[in-house]
């Protein structure tokens, strides 16, 4: 879940700590946060503005929300109304990129390193520990929604001192991811809320986008270091891809299909489409398929339409669908095809929507899975998907 250019950082840092105490890294006396020894922890944004600085006697309860998306894409999402990107993004160039978010500190005195934990725990367990000499770290990959504590160690000769646990919170707004400059559209698709918020699609499990044809090094290394790519669900199946191996290497799940989108005859009421469709959806039944990377070329339209069928299915309210849908059009890819949001929100999509909230009489959750049902989807396999993508909200 984090990621952090400390890292390499590691090995020295523990070599170091062997030479001092030849046993190991075991401290021989330790130091709580009242001493005094951490005069500020800063939470500050990439470009260091501080955001929050509590001293280290400052009640824990302290808290920030910290948003991960800036400029165009922070306010079409903050603010979002029906077809508000078409007042933004004129000239059609990707502006995903999240927001990186920096925690520094300052201490008194100069430890020989410290180490860094961040947990979603409010106990610090299952936390992650970075070690690093510098007095700040930086996280790239952060979750949306989630509340997140830290605490920093520093290690003396003689003790560690520990500052006490802080915390902060990341925005519910959508959690975008960058690549490289060649894969546009690119964000989580999960996060969002259901089950009236007592439930959440997981994140860092499927990812959605435009075409890798174009990926350079440096972004397949993104997608499988750290994203953990392990499928990529190609839904375009037009021959575009020129190959049955994904750009991502042999070693990476290939699954092509001929995806529809929206209705009418490339739609998802159409029997020409019936096979591709139960092929993507019984993707995300299969545990061993994610994390998942799922496309087509812009990323907006076959690849909108499944998202939003998925979505649907595990409880997404409406807004956040068409939030998730529209923000397509802020990205380079997205916008290629001179499109406009009042056109494909309006039209397209809305009328894709709305076939699926008349399907039936219930809920647009239920009504989603009785769609699945009749073209042939188990109720086995809409149990697998909601057991592999929903998460209890703690």
């Amino acid at each position: 879940m984090f990621k952090s250019k400390l890292i390499k950082l590691l090995m020295s840092a523990l070599l170091a700590c062997i030479a001092i105490t030849p046993a190991g890294c075991s401290s021989t006396g330790d130091a709580n946060d009242e001493d005094g020894f951490f005069t500020k922890v800063v939470i500050a944004k990439a470009d260091g503005s501080e955001a929050y600085t509590p001293t280290i006697n400052a009640d824990p309860s302290e808290d920030i929300e910290v948003a991960l998306l800036s400029g165009e894409i922070y306010e079409v999402c903050k603010n979002y109304r029906y077809y508000i990107t078409d007042s933004y993004n004129a000239d059609g160039v990707d502006v995903f990129a999240p927001t990186p978010l920096t925690v520094s500190w300052e201490s008194q005195d100069t430890p020989l390193y410290y180490i860094f934990e961040i947990s979603t725990n409010e106990d610090m367990s299952d936390a992650e520990s970075f070690v690093t000499f510098d007095t700040s770290i930086t996280f790239n990959y952060l979750f949306m929604g989630y509340k997140y504590y830290y605490r920093i160690q520093a290690k003396f000769e003689d003790r560690i001192v520990k500052s006490r646990i802080f915390k902060f919170s990341t925005s519910y707004l959508p959690r975008t991811v960058f690549i490289d400059n060649n894969v546009s559209n690119t964000r989580d698709w999960g996060g969002f809320l259901c089950s009236g918020g007592t439930q959440r699609v997981k994140q860092g499990i499927v990812y959605r986008g435009g075409k890798l044809e174009n990926i350079t090094e440096s972004g397949i290394k993104v997608m499988l270091d750290d994203l953990k790519i392990k499928t990529d669900l190609d839904v375009r199946g037009d021959g575009t891809a020129g190959t049955d191996i994904s750009p991502l290497g042999s070693g990476v799940n290939y699954i092509e299909t001929t995806g529809p989108y929206y209705l009418g005859t490339n739609g998802i009421d159409s029997p020409n489409y019936r096979e591709a469709l139960l092929t993507e959806i019984r993707a995300f039944a299969n545990a061993d398929n994610f994390p998942i990377y799922v496309h087509c070329s812009l990323g907006r339209d076959r690849t909108g339409t499944l998202c939003f069928l998925i979505n649907a299915l595990l409880g997404v309210n409406e807004k956040d669908l068409y939030i998730d849908y529209e923000i397509s059009m802020m990205s380079a890819m997205g916008h290629a095809d001179g499109q406009s949001a009042t056109n494909m929100v309006g039209s397209a999509f809305r009328g894709l929507l709305n076939y699926i909230k008349y399907y039936s009489y219930g809920s647009l959750a239920a009504n989603t899975e009785k769609f699945m049902l009749d073209i042939g989807i188990t109720e086995a396999e809409i149990a697998a998907i909601k057991e592999n993508m929903l998460e209890e909200v703690k």
